[in-house]
């Protein structure tokens, strides 16, 4: 028979865009005193009862379709009793502790931990987590969500990286081929400026570099947080240095943007504590406190920093301030393109009769790209009820799973182009547009085995399996509406189709 071969198949990502109700695998947040919010339908967020209890560091992450697959947490309430100083816990999608995930190492700080999906593997997972104040260093854990009749086991733990006391931020990022992942470790010997960058392919993880740059820092303490692109992300710490960072999402190398506020050599400085980019990027939310000794403050603030001014610390504006034993702590960018806030009341843990509008609520942004007052960006204190359940310190330290390629650069391999396709078609398939299954008829039956992969617009593998070449029906009832790429590979051929996704 005779066949066409299309050399260069160009695919736009920009050209497609489908409008769906907020799915994405940061749709659950799992954080403090058994709190939980489901950002699935953005127009409506609702709590619920997670499994956890721990006062900071916390993370989560869900499917395509926003169904929760794990989340993590450090310590877990009843060894904090026991007086266990290390031990992260993970817990599955039914708020149960997960197999053999017990005793991670991380000791009850606030930006300990980060999850990031295996680039190539659908049942893999990776746990970033850091010793910040014993048993020092970088490690990472291994998940695989098919263990366990699907409820998932940590199958590789405390895999140690870096030997270094680290500084309580480490963060991921979506390489700019929109598949693999970088990790940024900051080392918390004091005084250094110091970013370890370590990459995640399809072969693992491994070290890449090191960025010495912009001034050095002092404290163990702080928060990192990238940009809605993933090209800028903010370094606050405890001792009131404030910067801005430009990260080239390509090599991984970065440079520094600008800095804001320098630590104080005299000890005159504030504690800075969590640091959130608004949705476009130009204003900068900041979490701070007089620094007297751990958490021993009397006023406790939420600015906002116009970053593209000349002076941003000097153009601040207050949103919102507090008096002990009331805080203003965890910041973070949710789903729905507001900011939430964690402002409880009281130590942790919290007693059986310590219940209030403080703990039982998250206080919300609802306007984070408007510049002003808390009147302007629409700021309403306590006004998120969690359900009964209360919040800490902390909220989760999620990266932006969703954020897609640098479309066009030189490191987009994923979306440029696909060499060598068959236009002929080795198979058919109905229906298109398709709802809860696909079927697969290949022109010629025969008993050659056949590798068919499903994938989105990104690159990422939704499904992949060998078979032989004969009929095939794909369940994609759990993948939400959008365009995707459906895949056949033999020895001799490749041949590749987009279908519609649509209920």
């Amino acid at each position: 028979r005779s066949k066409m071969k299309l050399i260069v198949f160009l695919i736009s990502l920009n050209a497609l865009y489908f409008d769906c109700i907020g799915q994405s695998k940061n749709a659950i947040w799992c954080f403090g005193d058994s709190a939980g919010v489901d950002f699935n339908n953005t127009a409506n967020p609702i709590p619920f009862i997670s499994g956890m209890n721990a006062k900071g560091t916390c993370a989560s992450i869900s499917d395509i379709s926003g169904n929760l697959k794990f989340y993590c947490a450090s310590p877990d309430i009843e060894n904090f009793w026991n007086g266990v100083s290390q031990l992260g816990i993970v817990y599955n999608r039914e708020h149960q502790k997960m197999y053999n995930s017990d005793s991670l190492i991380c000791r009850s700080w606030y930006h300990e931990m980060s999850i990031v999906p295996h680039p190539t593997d659908t049942n893999i997972y990776f746990i970033f987590h850091i010793g910040v104040t014993t048993l020092f260093g970088l490690y990472y854990s291994v998940i695989d969500v098919r263990q366990d009749s699907g409820r998932g086991a940590v199958i590789s733990k405390n895999n140690q990286l870096r030997s270094e006391a680290a500084c309580d931020c480490i963060q991921a990022v979506k390489h700019g081929n929109g598949r693999d992942w970088w990790i940024i470790f900051k080392d918390a010997q004091i005084p250094n400026n110091q970013f370890y960058v370590y990459s995640i392919t399809s072969s693992g993880v491994s070290f890449d570099h090191i960025d010495s740059v912009g001034l050095s820092s002092s404290s163990n303490g702080g928060d990192l947080g990238f940009s809605s692109t993933g090209e800028k992300f903010s370094f606050c710490n405890y001792k009131g240095l404030l910067a801005i960072y430009n990260f080239n999402r390509c090599t991984g190398t970065i440079t520094l943007n600008q800095t804001i506020r320098a630590e104080d050599p005299n000890g005159n400085y504030p504690y800075f504590f969590d640091c959130c980019f608004s949705p476009n990027d130009s204003l900068l939310y900041l979490s701070c406190a007089p620094y007297l000794s751990d958490f021993d403050t009397t006023h406790i603030f939420l600015y906002q920093l116009p970053v593209t001014s000349a002076n941003p610390y000097a153009s601040k504006t207050l949103i919102w301030n507090r008096t002990a034993p009331h805080f203003i702590l965890g910041v973070r960018l949710a789903p729905d393109n507001k900011i939430y806030v964690a402002s409880g009341s009281g130590g942790y843990p919290y007693d059986s009769s310590n219940y209030s509008v403080e703990n039982m609520n998250l206080s919300v942004i609802n306007e984070p790209n408007q510049r002003g007052s808390g009147l302007t960006c629409d700021f309403q204190p306590y006004s998120f009820y969690l359900g009964g359940k209360r919040t800490y310190w902390g909220l989760p330290n999620n990266p932006d799973y969703d954020l897609g390629p640098l479309t066009g650069s030189s490191c987009d391999s994923l979306s440029v182009e696909i060499t060598e396709l068959d236009v002929y078609s080795e198979f058919t398939f109905y229906p298109n547009p398709a709802n809860d299954e696909l079927t697969i008829h290949f022109i010629d039956s025969n008993s050659e085995k056949i590798k068919i992969t499903l994938l989105d617009l990104k690159g990422t593998i939704l499904l992949q399996k060998t078979t032989l070449r004969e009929d095939q029906k794909l369940d994609i009832s759990r993948i939400v509406n959008g365009v995707y790429l459906l895949k056949t590979e033999t020895e001799f051929s490749v041949c590749t189709h987009r279908f519609v996704k649509m209920n």
